[in-house]
C-alpha cells in the first residue's frame, strides 16, 4: 500500500466566543496537539481472577495544543487571542485541515499566551496553548 501524506500547509485554526461567527487566527506556523490521557483507577480487589492488576478507565484528558505563528502585530485575530486569554474565555475552536475537508472542533481555554518574541535575525513570532475543555470533534466523531 502506497503513502498519502497531505502538507499541512493551508490549515486554518478559527476562534470563535459566540460559537456562530468564527475568526481565523493568521500566520500560523504550527498546530500541536498534546494528545488525549486516560486516568486510570485500579479495580483489583479478593474477587479479581488471576494474578493481574485490573484497571478502569475513569476520565479522560484532551490535554492541551500549543500553538505558533509569524507574528502581524496589527492583525486582529492575533489580537483578538490576547483578549480571549486575558478575558479568561471558553471559546470554540475550530480547525480545517489542508485538505479542505477535515474539521475538528473543541471548546477550551487560552491558558498560555506569549504576544511577542523577537530574533534579531529572524521573524517575530507569537506562541500560545489551548486548554482543552471535553473532547475534540472530528469526522469520527469525539476523540
Amino acid at each position: 500500500m502506497t503513502t498519502t501524506a497531505v502538507p499541512g500547509y493551508g490549515s486554518k485554526l478559527s476562534c470563535s466566543l459566540d460559537g456562530a461567527t468564527y475568526t481565523t487566527v493568521a500566520q500560523l506556523r504550527k498546530i500541536l496537539p498534546q494528545g488525549s490521557k486516560q486516568t486510570m483507577v485500579d479495580q483489583t480487589n479478593i474477587l479479581t481472577a488471576g494474578n493481574s492488576m485490573a484497571p478502569l478507565a475513569a476520565r479522560f484528558d484532551s490535554g492541551e495544543i500549543n500553538l505558533e505563528g509569524v507574528l502581524s502585530p496589527a492583525d486582529g485575530s492575533q489580537l483578538e487571542l490576547g483578549t480571549v486569554h486575558a478575558n479568561l474565555t471558553l471559546a470554540w475552536w475550530k480547525l480545517l485541515l489542508s485538505d479542505g475537508i477535515t474539521v475538528w472542533t473543541w471548546r477550551g481555554f487560552l491558558s498560555e499566551f506569549v504576544p511577542f518574541s523577537i530574533d534579531v535575525a529572524k521573524a517575530m513570532g507569537f506562541t500560545a496553548k489551548i486548554r482543552v475543555q471535553g473532547a475534540l470533534t472530528g469526522p469520527a466523531g469525539a476523540a
